[in-house]
């Protein structure tokens, strides 16, 4: 009887078995200390959860890392050291029921290199320890574009802990440098500036110091999950920061550059980041953005590795405009120069390892060395660069320059660079010159072993700068480059965002390694770029107004359509820029600095004295919904020129006052297009019966109403009005 009922339950188990659902596992793959699954969607269930084990950890996936995507959902596991994993999907009902699960799968996943100047002095950046794990105790914050100003984090104030909501306030708390807790903050999605409070300038996330001693920031890493993490219309900002790391990012179309490190930094990890184009400034070179990377200003002891760099016009500078008190110290190695056109990067005041970068169809120049500064160019893999390596001052700078004096690149004094085991070839008329080419006229020094050192005689032509052999210290970092045979395969299998990430692009060698200009197939594809993100787990809301239980792409959530009004409603008269600014529910987006000492303005018998600094970076955004008269009051910017949407261009005229006719109801954005203006006060008033009107009747006395739409029965002497006669309206000076 006991044998009998054992098979009995046998059986019943091997039924039970065989007609549970299996979740179907579609996709399995590690990367860098990240593993991921990708499977297909069971019905009747609500949620999912991935179980992980293996190198003596386990665990299980949070919600927000569970995504939803059109045919598919997707986990991530990042945070894990180099090894083999086990990782099962469950699928549970509502009620919290497991209804289906998948078979294990096996996962390899990969270290990554941690190495260069910014692990130096026993400093490992950002929140990651050296084995790709977490750091004891590290907090994980989840931003996505519906949580990125609602999300919390506990931060120390030195007496108490008190908790803040929004990304920007918590590094703003973290800036005050009381809480050194390691912060991984994680992206998911595309997070757009419109979905963002408090970005500086309108352009960068913030990472500010409170000073840079005893309160700077620091331990922290901002990364991006999966394949399609991406800021778009904004870059970062550091400023008195020690230990950040950045990581596996797409950065699109942002104001100045994409990453700025202005003003005491010390060992920041950028890496594994997709730098795309910027948005377009006022000067000639700036049509593909300002810059991806600047660093200046003794933002030092930097590593910069494994990014992918798609047809930067001005990829990176180094070295502030006013000089550094020491040289900066910045590793760069792994990057993918992909069709850029220079400063891959340019040097001054700056000692610089470059190794293992594979430099594709570079245009203009590779590397430029200036005054000050040391290179050590090795095992490089230059294909098709005509210039891959210069000097200020000397070698080929001198001999193909128009004005010896100027070089083609730089006027300053030259450094002097480094060169060993670089790989150079392709069908362009490469220009590089070695001493063992000519004594004098030399782009690099050629030694034929790595720890040769420079001979102390040997002097930078302009200038006088002699290699301080920096490599060859005792202090410096070990390291062990990779075969340049072999970088081109290894950097466009690892460099930037996982497997490349969701926004690929191949260019067209015959055409694209040769050009500066921008290529609008590539513009376009970035410009109208929309992530498939349908869902993420722990979200109420659907990403990019997408509607989850459809599993389809929707329409741009939170940007108002074509003649649509956004969310915060649209504007009626305007006012006072610093209201504007302050007032959520004015209609009006202000991004840009504000000042109080560029003068004054009065507007009927009251005084303003701060505006908002029309620079290359800053617009105001609103809309109508009627046609209306915009009336902008600025001081101090005669002559200055802005525009509006897609209208004619404006000059500002001697009297600071721009009075035009916004013709439909719509959004509308202000931006300038010459010269930095400062705004101080925006008027706005309806083309209608609600304030001034168009008489019928071309025959009739003039009206006369104030700027803010109020009818003057006596204007005053040079006063400022709206005039209506006949049906015209124009502004003038009574």
């Amino acid at each position: 009887m006991k044998r009998l009922c054992t098979t009995v339950m046998a059986i019943i188990l091997a039924i039970n078995c065989t007609d549970a659902e299996v979740v179907n596992v579609t996709l399995t793959k590690g990367w860098i200390e990240t593993a991921m699954l990708q499977w297909k969607a069971v019905e009747g269930a609500s949620r999912y959860a991935v179980e992980y084990s293996g190198e003596g950890t386990q665990g299980v996936s949070d919600d927000q890392l569970v995504r939803y995507y059109d045919g598919y959902v997707r986990a991530d596991i990042p945070g894990l050291k180099a090894g083999n994993y086990t990782l099962t999907v469950k699928a549970y009902k509502e009620d919290g029921t497991e209804i289906a699960a998948s078979a294990p799968q096996s996962v390899s996943v990969n270290a990554i290199k941690r190495e260069g100047f910014a692990f130096t002095e026993g400093i490992v950046p950002g929140a990651y320890a050296l084995d790709g794990t977490p750091k004891a105790g590290a907090r994980v914050i989840y931003v996505t574009a519906n949580s990125a100003n609602s999300v919390t984090c506990n931060v120390s104030t030195g007496s108490s802990t008190a908790t803040y909501t929004g990304l920007a306030n918590i590094l703003a708390a973290y800036g005050k440098g009381k809480d050194k807790t390691p912060l991984i903050i994680r992206v998911i999605g595309t997070v757009k500036a419109s979905d963002i409070e408090g970005l500086k300038d309108g352009n960068y996330i913030n990472f500010e110091g409170k000073n840079a001693t005893d309160a700077t920031l620091g331990n922290i890493t901002l990364e991006g999950i999966g394949d399609d993490a991406t800021l778009y219309g904004y870059g970062i900002c550091f400023k008195r920061t020690c230990g950040i790391e950045v990581r596996n990012l797409g950065i699109m179309l942002f104001g100045d550059d994409a990453i700025s490190m202005d003003t005491d930094n010390y060992h920041n990890y950028i890496h594994n980041c997709d730098f795309f184009y910027g948005a377009p400034g006022p000067d000639a070179d700036q049509v593909k953005g300002d810059g991806s990377i600047d660093m200046k200003y003794r933002s030092t002891r930097t590593t910069i590795a494994y990014n992918h760099f798609f047809d930067s016009g001005k990829v990176m500078g180094c070295g502030g405009a006013t000089k550094e008190e020491t040289n900066l110290l910045i590793t760069f190695h792994h990057n993918w120069f992909d069709h850029c056109d220079s400063r891959c990067p340019r040097l001054n005041h700056t000692t610089a390892h470059i190794y293992n970068n594979y430099y594709d169809g570079v245009s203009t120049y590779g590397i430029g060395c200036t005054e000050v500064s040391n290179a050590f160019i090795e095992a490089n893999y230059f294909r098709n660069v005509q210039r891959p390596m210069m000097i200020a001052g000397q070698g080929t700078d001198y001999i193909y320059a128009s004005d010896p004096n100027k070089g083609t690149f730089s006027g300053q004094t030259g450094g002097m660079s480094k060169a060993y085991n670089n790989k150079v070839e392709g069908t362009v008329n490469v220009r590089l010159s070695y001493q063992t080419d000519d004594q004098q006229e030399f782009d690099a020094w050629l030694v034929a072993n790595r720890n040769d050192q420079v001979p102390e005689t040997v002097t930078a032509k302009k200038g006088g700068h002699v290699y301080d052999n920096f490599d060859t210290a005792s202090d410096m970092y070990a390291s062990t480059p990779d075969d340049p045979d072999e970088v081109g395969a290894i950097v466009t299998a690892v460099a930037g965002r996982m497997d490349g990430g969701d926004l690929k692009w191949n260019f067209n060698n015959s055409a694209d390694d040769t050009s500066h200009d921008i290529n609008n197939e590539l513009k376009a594809a970035i410009t109208s770029y929309t992530s498939t993100l349908v869902k993420i787990q722990s979200d109420a809301a659907p990403q990019n107004g997408n509607d989850s239980s459809e599993g389809s792409e929707g329409g741009e959530g939170s940007e108002g359509g074509e003649g649509g009004v956004p969310a915060i409603g649209a504007a009626t008269a305007g006012g006072y820029i610093v209201d504007l600014i302050s007032d959520a529910s004015s209609g009006f987006v202000c991004a840009g600095q504000t000042s109080n000492s560029k003068g004054t303005v009065t507007i009927d018998g009251t005084t303003y004295n701060t505006c908002l600094k029309m620079g290359s970076s800053s617009s105001v955004t609103f809309s109508i919904s009627e046609p209306m008269l915009l009336t902008l009051y600025f001081a101090a910017s005669a002559g200055k020129r802005l525009r509006i949407n897609d209208m004619p261009e404006l000059t500002i005229p001697d009297d600071n006052i721009v009075t035009t006719t916004l013709p439909a109801a719509g959004e509308y954005t202000i931006k300038r297009t010459n010269g930095e203006s400062y705004l101080y006060y925006i008027a706005l008033a309806p083309l209608s019966a609600t304030a001034i009107d168009t008489p019928a009747d071309g025959n009739v006395n003039p009206r006369w109403f104030t700027i803010g739409g109020c009818e003057v029965v006596a204007p005053q002497r040079g006063g400022v009005y709206i005039c209506i006669k006949g049906h015209q309206v124009r502004k003038v000076i009574y």
